[in-house]
C-alpha cells in the first residue's frame, strides 16, 4: 500500500509536525497503555519522546494507565512511573475531575484514547466532564484522531435523553454514535458551548464506511477484539439486568446465560423473529468473577455472521426481552450504584433514557418501538452533519 493511500492516525501525523502542533506548549497526556501508533509503538513512548521536557505527566481513566481495572467503579491510583521516569494520575480514582496540583505548569491537554464507537464507554465522556470542568480555564486540548472501530457510517440505538447525563453519557447521540473522538468532543465542544481551544490531529485515508482494520490491542480488560466490539451496543445493557454479560469468561459480551436460563428456549424464540447478520449457539459457561462467579451459566453465544447486517442494539433487546417473558419471576433489574450513579436504575443510564426499560416491561418487540429509534436517529443524522470531519 503507497504512502498517499495507508492510513494515518492522529498519532502518526504528531511524529512528523510534533512542533507544529506542541506550539512550545507544556502538556499532560491522556491515554492508556495499550494505545499504539501505526508500528505498534505505545502513545506514551512516542509523545514523551517528542516533547521532552514539555511532557509534564500522564493522567488515566477508567481501567487504569495499565488497562488492569476490572468492570466499572474499580478505582486506580495515581504513582510515580519509574520505567518513563513520570508522574501518572489517576481520574478514576477518589476524583474524577483534575484538582489544581495537576494543572500545574500544563498549557494543554493531548489525548489519544481507543473509543469503541458506543456511547457508553466512558473514556470520551469522561473526556468531556474534563471539558467542562477546564472551560475558560486556558487550557488547550489536542486530540489525537483515530477511525471508529465500527465504522462512521451505521447507527444504533436510542439516542440520549436531556436529564441522563453521567460519565456513560453526556451528549445526545445513539448508543452506537459512528463519530471519531475527534468528532465526538468537537460536538461536545458547541453543545456545551464551552470556551476553551480544541484542536483535532486529524486522520489521513480513511473512510466512513471502513471497519477495524489492524491489530486490535484490548482498550479495557474487557474488551479483548473487535468481535466484543460489534456486539458492545447491545451487550452492554445486560449490564443493566442480573443476567450474565460473560464478564469473567474468555468471551465477554458475546456469552449470555445465567443459572436460571432455558437456553434452548431462548434461541427457539431467537429464530422465531428472523433477526439478520446473527446466529446463537447453545452453551454453558462459567464466569471466574463478576455475576455468578464459580456457578455454571447455561447461555447462548452471539455470533455476528454479516457485520452489515447485524444490529447489536435489536439482537440484545430482544434477548434481554424473551429472558424477561421466559423467566419473569427469576430476571431481575439490577439496582443502583452503577457508575456513580445512585439513584436511577442502571438500565436507565445505560440507555439514556427510561424508554428502552418501561417499553420491555410492557413487552414491545424491538419492531414496535423501531419507528421512534429511527426518528431519533434520522434527527441526530441531520444535528450531526456540520461535526463530521472526514
Amino acid at each position: 500500500m503507497s504512502d498517499k493511500s495507508r492510513l494515518l492516525l492522529g498519532i502518526d501525523v504528531f511524529k512528523n509536525d510534533f512542533d507544529l502542533v506542541l506550539k512550545k506548549r507544556n502538556i499532560a497526556l491522556i491515554t492508556g497503555s495499550s494505545v499504539v501508533d501505526s508500528s505498534c509503538v505505545p502513545v506514551y513512548q512516542t509523545v514523551k519522546k517528542k516533547a521532552g521536557k514539555r511532557f509534564i505527566s500522564i493522567w488515566s481513566l477508567q481501567h487504569g494507565f495499565f488497562i488492569d481495572r476490572q468492570d466499572n467503579m474499580i478505582l486506580s491510583d495515581s504513582f510515580y512511573w519509574n520505567q518513563l521516569d513520570c508522574e501518572v494520575h489517576s481520574l478514576y480514582g477518589k476524583n474524577r475531575l483534575p484538582e489544581e496540583e495537576l494543572l500545574k505548569d500544563i498549557d494543554a491537554l493531548v489525548i489519544d484514547i481507543f473509543d469503541l464507537g458506543t456511547r457508553v464507554y466512558t473514556y470520551l465522556n469522561h473526556m468531556v466532564l474534563i471539558m467542562k470542568h477546564l472551560s475558560g480555564r486556558g487550557i488547550d486540548f489536542i486530540v489525537l484522531d483515530r477511525p471508529n472501530p465500527l465504522n462512521g457510517i451505521m447507527l444504533e440505538g436510542n439516542v440520549l435523553s436531556e436529564g441522563y447525563e453521567s460519565i456513560v453519557g453526556t451528549i445526545p447521540v445513539p448508543m452506537r454514535h459512528g463519530l471519531t473522538a475527534g468528532e465526538y468532543l468537537s460536538f461536545a465542544l458547541t453543545f456545551y458551548d464551552l470556551q476553551l481551544n480544541l484542536e483535532v490531529g486529524k486522520l489521513k485515508n480513511w473512510n466512513r464506511k471502513n471497519y477495524f482494520k489492524g491489530i486490535w490491542i484490548y482498550p479495557s480488560p474487557n474488551m479483548p477484539s473487535h468481535r466484543t466490539a460489534m456486539v458492545y451496543p447491545g451487550a452492554v445493557m445486560l449490564e443493566g439486568t442480573n443476567i450474565s454479560e460473560g464478564r469473567g469468561t474468555t468471551r465477554p459480551f458475546e456469552f449470555v446465560g445465567s443459572p436460571f436460563l432455558d437456553h434452548q428456549k431462548l434461541i427457539k424464540g431467537l429464530k422465531f423473529l428472523e433477526l439478520k447478520g446473527v446466529s446463537f449457539i447453545p452453551i454453558f459457561f462459567k464466569p471466574e468473577f463478576s455475576k455468578y462467579s464459580g456457578k455454571v451459566c447455561q447461555g447462548i453465544l452471539v455470533v455476528p455472521d454479516a457485520v452489515d447486517e447485524f444490529n447489536s442494539f435489536r439482537v440484545y433487546y430482544e434477548i434481554i426481552r424473551l429472558i424477561k417473558l421466559h423467566h419473569p419471576d427469576q430476571f431481575q433489574w439490577r439496582k443502583p450504584p452503577y457508575e456513580f450513579e445512585n439513584e436511577r436504575p442502571p438500565i436507565d443510564m445505560i440507555c439514556g433514557s427510561d424508554f428502552i426499560r418501561k417499553s420491555l416491561e410492557k413487552n414491545l418487540s424491538y419492531s414496535e418501538i423501531k419507528p421512534d429509534i429511527d426518528s431519533q436517529i434520522q434527527m441526530y443524522k441531520e444535528h450531526i452533519d456540520h461535526f463530521l470531519l472526514y
